[in-house]
């Protein structure tokens, strides 16, 4: 890994083709959340790649500007250092777009309140098997709470926008994504699991239970755990632990 002040270089190796890339350098002292414009390049990188892959199959992603199925009901998970990010990035808006972004943000967790499911996604049980796990994603999609940063259906942060947002594709037709749940769609498999990852030096970082938490209810998680999401570490050996968290989920990455 190359650096300088302003960027690092490193090359990924995904399926067995070079990939550049140049990211900004983060802090050498700093929050988890501060290392994610650097982890978001990595992992745009990737994602340019696994389309590049698939459109050379014939199959191109289906997922324009526009169409916003995905952004209208699924409860899209977000770790906890990308809520923190969230958080400030609401706290850093102008007094009234930060209201009503906030205003947004609290009906639908009044909504999760009322439906029994907030706690069970903000307290998440550890023994959580895959069935129930998927029960209560179908619980919270037929409530139909749309992204609090949805306007005109568009992402209103598209460059702050979790790595799952940055992962979903599809190349299947979009009116399936209307219930994902229910129909066929098909996704562009991506090489990388960069949410796994984070959750990964999240963990070993921030220890206790660390899981992802629907978007919609991210300010709430990221206010409730804001001293623990505060913390700061050096930041070049958790950056490395992603990278290697990366390789040792995908055997055809590496780094």
């Amino acid at each position: 890994m190359l650096k300088n002040d302003r960027q690092i270089q490193l090359t990924l190796r995904i399926d067995g083709t070079p990939i550049t890339v140049h990211a900004p350098q983060p802090p050498e002292h700093g929050r988890l959340d501060e290392l994610l414009p650097a982890l978001h390049a990595i992992d745009n990188a990737a994602i340019s790649h696994a389309i590049r892959k698939s459109q050379a199959s014939g199959a191109a992603a289906s997922c324009a500007k526009g169409c916003s199925a995905c952004c209208r009901a699924q409860p899209v998970p977000v770790t906890p250092p990308e809520a923190f990010a969230l958080l400030k990035l609401v706290e850093a808006m102008p007094p009234a777009r930060r209201g009503e972004v906030e205003a947004r943000f609290a009906g639908h967790s009044r909504q999760l309140q009322d439906a029994g499911l907030a706690d069970a996604f903000l307290e998440r049980d550890p023994a959580l098997t895959a069935h129930a796990a998927r029960s209560l994603a179908t619980a919270y999609f037929q409530l139909a709470l749309a992204c609090p940063f949805l306007e005109e259906d568009a992402c209103s942060i598209h460059p702050q926008r979790p790595f799952v947002c940055r992962q979903y594709l599809v190349t299947s037709a979009p009116e399936l994504c209307t219930d994902p749940f229910a129909n066929p769609v098909e996704v562009i498999a991506m090489p990388l699991r960069a949410a796994s990852a984070m959750l990964a030096i999240s963990q070993t970082t921030l220890g206790g239970h660390q899981h992802t938490v629907p978007l919609t209810l991210a300010l709430e998680y990221a206010r409730r755990h804001r001293e623990e999401l505060s913390r700061q570490f050096d930041a070049q050996p958790l950056l490395r632990q992603w990278l290697q968290s990366l390789a040792s989920q995908q055997p055809a990455a590496g780094i």
